[in-house]
């Protein structure tokens, strides 16, 4: 399975969150910013140059900010949800 690193060690808002998976995946610059289009992005094809099935890797998870926090963790719940209805998507983080 293809491996997307995402480097938390940078992250300080939602905002940064979203910008590392849209780098990582080549999406669109209309991609929305919220959880339904995330879903819609990852499920479904032909909307980001890099589609499923990829591994996201968050390394420096320990680094993310406070700021980020909450997001980064939501989006690794969403991410597993994903998985869990047969999307072939997985998410793991490093320290």
């Amino acid at each position: 399975m293809r491996e997307l690193i995402l480097d938390g060690s940078t992250w300080q808002s939602r905002d940064d969150v979203y910008d590392a998976f849209f780098a990582v995946v080549g999406a669109p610059k209309w991609h929305g910013r919220n959880f339904d289009a995330l879903i819609d992005s990852i499920e479904k094809d032909s909307i980001n140059a890099v589609e499923v099935p990829y591994r996201l890797v968050i390394t420096h998870y320990d680094s993310v900010g406070a700021g980020a926090r909450k997001m980064a963790s939501d989006f690794i719940d969403l991410v597993q949800e994903i998985k869990a209805r047969g999307c072939p998507v997985d998410i793991v983080t490093e320290k």
